[in-house]
């Protein structure tokens, strides 16, 4: 089944952070997306690694004809 992204609208999906103890880092994932995976050794640097696999995980499913752009 094909994902879709509207691109009028913004289309969010949910993204999880963990905090590591053991690696003192913050581990992120997207339900929505198996395999999306990044961290970061702040908060900040998790929030900003996320959105930027994440925008590439997107592009490589809309490359694949995985995901559809509206």
């Amino acid at each position: 089944m094909k994902k879709v992204i509207n691109k009028k609208n913004k289309t969010s999906f949910p993204a999880v952070f963990k905090h590591n103890r053991e690696e003192g880092c913050y581990d992120v994932s997207f339900p929505d997306f198996p395999g999306c995976v990044t961290f970061g050794y702040s908060f900040k640097e998790a929030k900003e690694k996320a959105k930027e696999v994440l925008e590439l995980w997107i592009e490589e499913l809309i490359s694949q004809n995985q995901l559809v752009r509206c």
